[in-house]
């Protein structure tokens, strides 16, 4: 069995998710499958890490923690440490989180971290935005926090560096703009 998470040089698809205790009494099965499957029995972080196939993209984190084919390995803490700011509050916050990314595993570094909601649905969403006359960091910020609900404004002024006041004006100025945008928009009813 492996004992270290694969590295093919490329992008990866990789689920962390936290860990928790298993009572051996309560679960004597599945506490028996999780020691033959593992080759460390605890992690430092508090979090293990599958990698899988991009076919596992549409099943949640915790479906992907249950796969027993796909070996799951401890996230030590210089991985951790090395995830994008974003991605680590949403680890810390929901438990779990889906992503790209290449891993080096010499260093124990993630790079090219981009998350799995935010590769595709959401660049378009931020494409459609600009261009209806947005601002960048207007469809960024009401996207992410209006929209998709990932954040609230302060944790996004957070992860972003910039101030609540900040985010609250680019939120403001493109609620505007998608409202105006929408009074221009022929209803299709007779006047």
């Amino acid at each position: 069995m492996a004992t270290h998470p694969p590295s093919s040089g490329g992008r990866d698809f990789v689920t962390i998710f936290k860990t928790g205790s298993v009572d051996r009494d309560d679960y004597p099965e599945l506490t028996e499958h999780l020691l033959e499957g593992r080759t460390q029995l605890a992690s430092e972080t508090g979090y293990l890490m599958k990698f899988g196939d991009v076919s596992h993209r549409g099943l949640t984190p915790f479906d992907v923690a249950s796969l027993h084919d796909v070996p799951a390995y401890p996230l030590p803490h210089p991985a951790l440490e090395s995830l994008p700011a974003h991605v680590r509050a949403d680890l810390e916050q929901d438990g779990a989180v889906q992503m790209f990314a290449s891993y080096d595993r010499e260093s124990h570094q993630f790079e090219d971290v981009v998350l799995a909601w935010e590769e595709q649905e959401f660049l378009e969403r931020i494409a459609e935005l600009i261009a209806g006359d947005l601002s960048l960091h207007e469809a960024v910020d009401w996207t992410v926090v209006e929209e998709a609900g990932r954040y609230t404004v302060a944790q996004w002024a957070d992860i972003r560096g910039v101030t609540e006041d900040a985010v609250r004006s680019n939120i403001n100025s493109a609620r505007e703009k998608l409202l105006a945008e929408e009074d221009r928009e022929p209803t299709g009813e007779p006047a």
